[in-house]
């Protein structure tokens, strides 16, 4: 199922990209890594809600 884009995903969608236009590389691997661990972490909160759903 496709989301549709929103005028406010779009605009925010640009002030990221500015944001990592100006930004060191070290800077950008630190966001992504954070990022990253994030999403692990809302993936492994999913799963543990999943499985306190069957119980």
């Amino acid at each position: 199922m496709e989301k549709m884009l929103t005028n406010k995903d779009i605009e925010e969608a640009k002030k990221i990209s500015l944001l990592f236009s100006v930004i060191s590389e070290e800077s950008k691997m630190m966001v992504i890594s954070y990022l990253s661990a994030l999403r692990d972490k809302e993936i492994a909160d999913s799963k543990k809600k999943e499985k306190l759903q069957e119980v």
